[in-house]
């Protein structure tokens, strides 16, 4: 609906909603004396730059390196595509078309075994294992399989949908480890509702992309509302939490329409001395038939805080273009356009990413961006790959 309009704006309030989550130390003082506007814009610019360190320490993890060095991604170019091409390829004619059984059920049992690259033939040799283990080079040049990709633990149980039978996984863990050392983990666990519809009940799941680690947690707290959390547990300059609460209009999940059937959206996050608690009245939005910000505004609320004491609120602003701007509108009844402070974190984020992904970067953030560069066109062509991979030919 008017989603698609506000893509622009959407863009810098999810930079600002992120920038208010990333930095701050814990606040054991007690009350505080309130803070300034020019106090909090202050802590405000502080937190997109620590932001900007946390992208940067993500990109500079011991994963994103392997990972990129792996690819041979450089401006915009992937050295390394036709190997990646001959080894992806390889494992497919291995482990053979991954498909689902009856009831739509994954056989893990029938793909379990331990593939190893053998460079001589170029293929995957197959050994008995009760888990999914692949090992590879980490690049061309490797005379080693230092990477060992493995998944165990699979659990599954039978649940219904729509009156049929499915089997839904209920436990996983994966691993990938280079030249002995843990890059990625994944462990998952969920359980859900027998019935006419398998609602959940309980999502976990933990990943560590070295060197941070990811929280993701789903629990049902009536047959209609969800809690959902997000955390990420370390990293200098990034460790922050989101917490958000969703409710439906009924627990029909098997005809379920967000636009008919979401209600509404409540979320906080706290970090150190800056919090944002906001709420989204989804089934007013949707009702919406004009999309100028005096009639959108009155469907969320979006506080900001600084010391538990109030930054103030952010709303949109019609311009002079038939758009929206998101705007800052402090305590002390001025305002800004909230671009101040996104605007400078793309730009940084723009210089951080452009020597791996070349000039294609200075489109990204741009709602008019043509996606024909030829780093797009063989992102397009990998996902097409792997799209095929996973649907079995």
């Amino acid at each position: 609906m008017y989603l698609t309009r506000y893509k622009g704006v959407l863009a810098g309030a999810a930079l600002s909603f992120a920038m208010i989550t990333g930095c701050g130390s814990k606040n054991e003082e007690g009350p505080q004396k309130p803070t300034t506007v020019e106090e909090d814009k202050r802590q405000l610019n502080q937190t997109r730059t620590n932001l900007f360190n946390c992208v940067k320490n993500i990109k500079d993890g011991q994963f994103m390196q392997s990972i990129l060095n792996t690819v041979g991604l450089k401006d915009g170019d992937i050295a390394n595509e036709q190997w990646l091409n001959d080894v992806t390829e390889a494992l497919d004619l291995a482990i053979g078309d991954v498909e689902v059984g009856p009831d739509s059920r994954f056989d893990f049992a029938h793909y379990a075994g331990k593939y190893t690259w053998n460079p001589a033939t170029k293929k995957f040799d197959k050994t008995a294992s009760s888990d999914i283990v692949v090992t590879f080079p980490s690049d061309p040049a490797s005379t080693k399989n230092n990477y060992e990709f493995t998944i165990t633990g699979y659990k599954d149980d039978k649940y219904q949908v729509n009156a049929e039978n499915v089997y839904l996984p209920t436990a996983a863990k994966a691993t990938l480890t280079k030249d002995g050392t843990q890059l990625f983990r994944l462990e998952f666990a969920g359980s859900y509702a027998k019935g006419n519809f398998p609602i959940p009940q309980n999502i976990t799941l933990k990943f560590s992309l070295a060197p941070h680690d990811y929280l993701v947690k789903v629990d049902k707290i009536t047959n209609t509302q969800f809690n959902a959390i997000f955390e990420m547990q370390t990293g200098s300059d990034c460790v922050t939490a989101f917490n958000g609460k969703f409710t439906f209009a009924n627990d029909d999940y098997n005809n379920l329409s967000l636009h008919d059937d979401l209600v509404s959206v409540e979320g906080g996050v706290k970090k150190g001395d800056l919090a944002i608690k906001g709420s989204w009245d989804a089934k007013a939005y949707f009702k919406l038939s004009s999309d100028k910000a005096v009639d959108v505004n009155p469907t969320f609320s979006v506080f900001a805080y600084n010391k538990d004491a109030a930054i103030g609120e952010f709303r949109f602003k019609d311009n002079a273009s038939n758009g929206r701007d998101l705007m800052v509108f402090y305590k002390d009844k001025t305002s800004e356009n909230a671009m101040v402070y996104s605007d400078p974190f793309i730009s940084d984020l723009k210089g951080l990413l452009k020597p791996y992904f070349g000039t294609d970067v200075n489109d990204w953030f741009n709602k008019r961006a043509e996606s024909n560069g030829s780093f797009s066109k063989k992102i397009t062509k990998l996902k097409n790959k792997l799209s095929d991979w996973v649907n079995s030919k």
